[in-house]
């Protein structure tokens, strides 16, 4: 896979984004994806606090960080399978 595809969360409640990120993270991980960018911004953190408390339950996300500079820095979470 070329492109690294993206997860955009911007403006769901806490609720609605960890039900979004976890369906759309196992389609793109049977699809075959390694590595995925959830888009969640930077504002008070809650949605970036659900989204990587999310990810330490999910079984086949082997490890994830913040985005790096020209990432998008701490509003993206970077996933890798």
């Amino acid at each position: 896979m070329n492109q690294t595809p993206t997860i955009d969360v911007h403006g769901m409640t806490a609720a609605e984004a960890t039900r979004y990120v976890s369906i759309n993270l196992r389609e793109l991980k049977n699809e075959g994806f390694s590595e995925v960018f959830i888009i969640h911004g930077h504002g008070q953190g809650i949605l970036r606090q659900k989204i990587r408390s999310l990810l330490e339950t999910l079984p086949y996300v082997k490890s994830y960080r913040p985005g790096k500079y020209g990432e998008g820095e701490d509003g993206v979470t970077v996933t890798s399978f």
